[in-house]
């Protein structure tokens, strides 16, 4: 039976301890240990370190054996982690092999570790049978394709992955590259035959179906092609995807946007999927923007879960992708996102490396908006640091910025960070700072201010053009 840490009861319990020996959470702060870790084991929403949990409860005098009383089986929450893990880390796998590098891809592959007889032993052998078969190895392919229809056929309730379908087309593309036309044939009615319509993976119905009709052209079968095609027109196929657009770049900006608005809304489940949908789509149509774009989504979500490995492997996907995309804002976008990972997980240098980086690609790139979020950034930065002055510093140029702009939300968040900054350093600034954020409120619940000013906001990415 595995066991987690009940981080929230932990901390009420540390909280309490504290108190009982009547010391504030600085007097246990150090160079190992800052304040802000002890007020995030105290609220136990934020994942700090064993290693830390443990010297705060030393320097408390408390046993180490009491975090026992603090673990809860839980066989399933350790399961159902794993499976979010692993499918993760299959889709950036698939996804470097299909936009990078397939080498790449097989060495990402071989980080993974898999359970035996684990359902995802399917996914992988069709991830490496579509490297091999890029790399044009395929022997490599075929037996890595045919393992993985061995293995559907072995696993239950795996029919409805659509795996299966998905390398008898791949292997059916393998017959054509080599010219043996008839053998395609035979395979991409395989591929037809065990395609599942309610299952995953149903942009491979349309594939399919174009490819069958390539395949018959080649032996003279122009009867049973046309017949297909006409279905196609009446759309026969039943699977448009959910934002239906004449334009790809359209549709996948739908999926964005609405993948935004379910994580404004915290609805993390429904955001995930619809940003995996998306992340397929782009994947598959080769449109690299649109996939660096989704995966920084998705890890930006993962931020807020506090599931911080898998928001970092987002990031490190989509920066795989860095020398491929042509919207250059979308680098300030990424780095935002990594130093608000670093400076959750307590790694300032890294945090400000990165902010610095946004900073530099969202003034490249005239992106008002992301600059203001990078210095924003930064400034939050300096003040776990304790360097309230260079905090003041980048937080009045987010101010002039947010202001210049109507930034309201932005201008209320550098307002309280400065005033925390002011009070630390004992400036009598302080007031002025309190008054304006009093004012900017004011104004707002009156309806005073609007959202106005010639910045580009680059929150979805540029909208479609024809």
């Amino acid at each position: 039976m595995t066991a987690y840490l009940d981080r929230e009861k932990l901390g009420e319990w540390i909280r309490r301890e504290r108190k009982k020996k009547d010391l504030r959470q600085g007097d246990l702060a150090d160079s190992f240990l800052s304040q802000s870790a002890i007020s995030h084991i105290e609220s136990g929403k934020v994942h700090v370190s064993k290693e830390k949990i443990e010297y705060l409860l030393e320097k408390l005098g408390l046993d180490k054996s009491e975090l026992d009383h603090f673990l809860i089986p839980d066989e399933r929450l350790e399961e159902e982690s794993l499976y979010e893990e692993l499918k993760l880390k299959l889709v950036a796998a698939e996804t470097i092999v299909d936009l990078v590098d397939p080498e790449e891809g097989l060495n990402c592959l071989r980080s993974i570790t898999l359970p035996q007889n684990h359902l995802f032993q399917a996914n992988m052998e069709y991830v490496k049978g579509k490297a091999f078969r890029i790399k044009k190895k395929w022997d490599k392919a075929y037996d890595h394709f045919f393992q993985s229809i061995h293995l559907v056929h072995a696993t239950p309730g795996l029919k409805e992955s659509n795996i299966e379908s998905a390398c008898f087309h791949e292997l059916s593309f393998i017959e054509y590259s080599q010219n043996h036309f008839h053998r395609a044939v035979e395979f991409a009615e395989e591929a037809l035959s065990t395609f599942q319509m309610n299952g995953e993976r149903q942009y491979y119905y349309d594939l399919i179906r174009i490819s069958q009709v390539i395949y018959l052209e080649k032996v003279n079968r122009i009867g049973e092609a046309q017949k297909i095609l006409d279905e196609m027109a009446r759309g026969k196929n039943h699977f448009p995807s959910l934002f239906l657009s004449t334009g790809k770049e359209a549709s996948l900006n739908a999926y964005e946007m609405q993948t935004r608005f379910l994580q404004r809304g915290k609805q993390y489940p429904q955001a995930i999927d619809l940003a995996l949908q998306g992340l397929e789509l782009a994947r598959i149509d080769k449109m690299y923007d649109r996939s660096f774009e989704l995966l920084t989504t998705l890890g930006s979500i993962y931020i807020e879960m506090n599931k911080l490995h898998l928001a970092e492997c987002c990031f490190k996907t989509a920066l795989s992708l860095k020398h491929k995309i042509k919207r250059g804002y979308l680098l300030a976008y990424v780095y935002n996102e990594l130093g608000k990972l670093y400076d959750k997980q307590e790694e300032r240098d890294r945090a400000e490396k990165e902010f610095q980086q946004a900073l530099k690609y969202s003034r490249k790139n005239n992106d008002l908006y992301r600059e203001v979020d990078a210095l924003l950034g930064l400034g939050e930065v300096f003040f776990h640091q304790g360097k309230y002055d260079q905090a003041v510093g980048v937080l009045n140029d987010a101010l002039t910025l947010a202001k210049l702009h109507s930034l309201n939300e932005k201008v209320n968040r550098i307002l309280l960070l400065m005033g925390q900054c002011l009070v630390k350093m004992g400036d009598p600034k302080f007031q002025d700072i309190a008054m304006d954020f009093f004012y900017v409120n004011m104004k707002s619940i009156e309806g005073g201010e609007t959202m106005r000013g010639p910045f580009k906001r680059h929150a979805a990415g540029d909208p479609p053009t024809g």
